[in-house]
């Protein structure tokens, strides 16, 4: 038996590319499966720099991590994680963690 056996696995997945030239080899885009955000979470990133400051050093840290990865999820399932965790950090926070919440819901609404 002769030829190529090929298995794709996930949604950027093209299979089989022959490259005969220079560059990349780009099939939909080099995003391919990657969000861009969108405005929602442009809104996020900015109501979360108005929290770093009221913050510890602990909590900074974990909403960074996490605020890091939000642009690039593009798993629901994560996405919703990440938000979540941020979301609560920001509820105990208080009344300078409102805008973060409402933020987070919109995200999540947009989902």
């Amino acid at each position: 038996m002769s030829g190529d056996h090929i298995q794709q696995y996930g949604s950027g997945s093209i299979g089989k590319a022959e490259h005969t030239g220079s560059g990349d080899i780009v099939a939909g885009g080099k995003t391919v499966g990657a969000t861009t955000g969108g405005p929602e979470v442009t809104a996020l990133l900015e109501a979360i720099e108005g929290l770093r400051p009221h913050l510890d050093a602990s909590d900074r840290a974990e909403v960074d991590a996490a605020a890091g990865s939000i642009a690039e999820e593009t798993s629901p399932e994560r996405l919703r994680g990440l938000v979540r965790r941020i979301s609560g950090i920001a509820a105990l926070v208080g009344e300078v963690g409102v805008p973060v919440i409402a933020a987070a819901r919109a995200l999540l609404a947009a989902a």
